[in-house]
């Protein structure tokens, strides 16, 4: 099962960028760019990296990196084409500044039983959108509201594309959290699971998770899964209790852009 929860992420990952993405093709990886959002680390990466079947780890990385700068843009990310690196490709990416990044992956192997709760209403983004941009004022660049403004209008853009379905949650009418589901042929994946620090107490992220399950469900989804970072204890747990498992892993390696061109405080995770 392992290689089919890793795979299907990395597809997943290969469509959310071609929603708001051009890419350009190396040997050695494939370039994802958008010069509408240049600081937003998620559409502008290298990925299904490679090793180059020409030349030498200093050739590809300078090839990429002037493409990138010809372009007015920066690399965020290298992402591996099956998840994971050989040894001296991260030794090379380390030594020039990039942080590891490791990542659970993750697959449903059961159906939880519906939630609700008459103080937690749970509705599609599309009709909220208001409340939907509320949601990015959240704790992830306390001291950025220009990467939130950013990031939320990236998901917005991405409400237009119907195998993207957002949704918001509502306690008592405010904004709380928000999750979406994107399907991928036929299986799906559970994305962008994020409530607000104020609600973390109040059972919101199950009422999120509930709506976004029994819309898979629904849809009859062959496959269901999910991505959270290693490191993330709480998203971990969410998606634990909501009938998940982990499958296997997915390293990636990020770094920030020159403190001039990082309006984010810092590259946004996935």
């Amino acid at each position: 099962m392992q290689r089919s929860t890793v795979a299907s992420l990395l597809r997943s990952t290969q469509a959310y960028c071609g929603q708001l993405c051009e890419k350009y093709t190396f040997d050695h990886g494939i370039a994802y760019h958008c010069n509408r959002y240049p600081a937003i680390g998620e559409i502008n990466l290298l990925r299904e990296v490679i090793l180059p079947p020409r030349g030498t780890l200093n050739d590809a990385f300078g090839q990429t990196e002037r493409w990138f700068a010809e372009r007015g843009l920066f690399c965020h990310r290298w992402a591996p084409a099956d998840g994971d690196l050989p040894p001296q490709w991260e030794e090379f990416l380390l030594a020039r500044n990039f942080r590891r990044r490791v990542y659970a992956a993750m697959i449903a192997v059961r159906w939880p039983e519906p939630y609700r709760n008459p103080d937690i209403r749970v509705l599609p983004a599309r009709a909220l959108r208001a409340a939907f941009r509320d949601t990015f004022l959240n704790d992830e660049f306390p001291n950025a509201p220009l990467a939130r403004r950013l990031l939320a209008e990236t998901y917005e853009e991405r409400l237009n594309d119907p195998q993207f379905e957002s949704f918001v949650a509502l306690v008592r009418n405010v904004p709380a959290g928000r999750a979406a589901l994107f399907q991928v042929g036929d299986f799906a994946r559970v994305m962008d699971i994020n409530v607000l620090p104020a609600f973390r107490d109040q059972e919101v992220e199950r009422a999120l998770l509930s709506q976004v399950l029994v819309l898979a469900k629904r849809l009859a989804m062959r496959n269901v899964c999910a991505q959270v970072q290693a490191d993330d204890p709480r998203r971990h747990g969410w998606l634990e209790a909501a009938g998940f498992i982990d499958d296997g892993s997915i390293t990636e390696f990020e770094r920030d852009p020159p403190a001039s061109n990082n309006p984010t405080g810092g590259s946004p995770s996935s």
